[in-house]
């Protein structure tokens, strides 16, 4: 066995950077984490985070190969390249802002950039598969940085039978979970997901599962309507009105109506989904459209509360970008009502970096042996070790 990689096995406590990039390819976000322990014995500090911005033209071309019609295989290999290396420029850039070496971290956790999700069933050449591509390979960034990298978290979970996501109900579980409140932990990035923590409840009880869109229909209007890249606090969707048509048109929306387990993506609520938005709601006044598509996002949510949750919830407890948006909270708090609905700020962890958090918590528990997928949620067909370790 590589001598770095034992000796990272051993060790009690790891210094450890989780990366993302999301659905809206805005930025990475790195953030540097202490931690000790592993599964429900975890502890964290965080002790730094920042976001690194994504080059336009890369950002556009990952939107270009993301799509059916416009996808290029030479240029997704390019971007599996280009992508690790954007990653790794994030990570020096952290390293430098805190004095580091690359020697003094133990190990980097890397989501890397979804391209293509396919969470459906589907028969192709005689098997049944489902199946994901995040690019950004963990090997490049391990040899860009000198630092043992893990990466590629959602294939084991595919291999049997599961969705591949979400992801982020196992941090919840083990970090969140309370002995008299049942908790729900909502995050809004790109795409909507809810994790359900029933007090006191084992790993086999969690119920989670994409809601349908976050901020993606959002910060596509945003685009579309004003070249902005997002709705920054609120500030369109607070001028707007709800146009009871357009909202009307959204709700025939079929994917939020699916019965969990289930996940979706960029597949279904990005380009095609949000040109045909563009053509219905052609004429109506651009402010209205956003405050229209924000309460789209919000109602999705509250409709999996109410038709697939069975417990009732005591907090629901908010992350992701859409969590910095007034008027989703606003919403939030108007449908949820009798619930505490707050904003995450728990153990260092903020409504920015939560998601960078879990891949350095997905890192430490492939390093330290552990499965952190969950049948109940992804519905695959057993416990797997998620990731794939790459030495420096």
């Amino acid at each position: 066995m590589n001598l770095t990689l034992r000796r990272l096995i051993n060790k009690k406590s790891r210094l450890v950077i989780g990366l993302l990039s999301g659905t809206s390819v805005d930025a990475i976000d790195a953030v540097l984490v202490k931690i000790t322990g592993s599964g429900l014995k975890t502890k964290i500090k965080v002790l730094d985070f920042i976001t690194h911005q994504i080059p336009q033209k890369a950002r556009l071309a990952i939107f270009k190969n993301s799509d059916n019609n416009t996808a290029r295989l030479d240029n997704i290999c390019r971007l599996n390249v280009i992508i690790g290396a954007l990653f790794s420029d994030a990570i020096l850039r952290l390293l430098k802002k805190n004095r580091l070496n690359a020697n003094e971290i133990d190990l980097i956790g890397s989501h890397g950039q979804t391209i293509h999700h396919l969470p459906e069933m589907k028969n192709y050449l005689g098997y049944k598969v489902k199946s994901t591509l995040q690019i950004g390979d963990p090997a490049i960034i391990a040899n860009l940085t000198g630092i043992t990298t893990v990466g590629d978290f959602r294939v084991a979970d595919c291999a049997v039978g599961g969705d591949g996501a979400p992801l982020v109900p196992y941090m919840d579980y083990i970090l969140f979970t309370h002995q008299q409140k049942n908790r729900a932990l909502l995050n809004i990035g790109g795409i909507s997901n809810i994790s359900i923590l029933p007090k006191n409840s084992s790993k086999d009880k969690i119920i989670a599962f994409d809601t349908g869109p976050g901020n993606m229909i959002i910060d596509g209007m945003m685009y579309h309507l004003f070249r902005k890249s997002f709705d920054k606090t609120g500030m369109i969707a607070k001028k707007g009105s709800i146009n009871p048509d357009l909202f009307n048109y959204l709700i025939d929306d079929k994917i939020y109506h699916l019965s969990p387990p289930k996940s979706t993506g960029r597949e279904h609520y990005g380009k095609g989904f949000q040109k045909r938005l563009l053509i219905q709601s052609k004429g109506l006044n651009k402010k209205d459209i956003v405050r229209t598509v924000t309460e789209f996002t919000t109602y999705t949510i509250w409709y999996n509360y109410i038709n697939f949750i069975p417990v009732k919830i005591d907090e629901l407890i908010v992350s992701g970008g859409g969590a910095e948006n007034p008027v989703i909270m606003s919403s939030l708090k108007k449908y949820f009502k009798g619930v505490s609905v707050k904003k995450m700020e728990h153990f260092g962890l903020t409504t920015k970096n939560k998601e960078a958090v879990l891949f350095a918590i997905l890192a430490n528990e492939c390093i330290s042996g552990n499965s952190a997928n969950m049948k109940s949620v992804t519905g695959s067909g057993r416990d797997v070790i998620l990731g794939k370790i790459c030495p420096a």
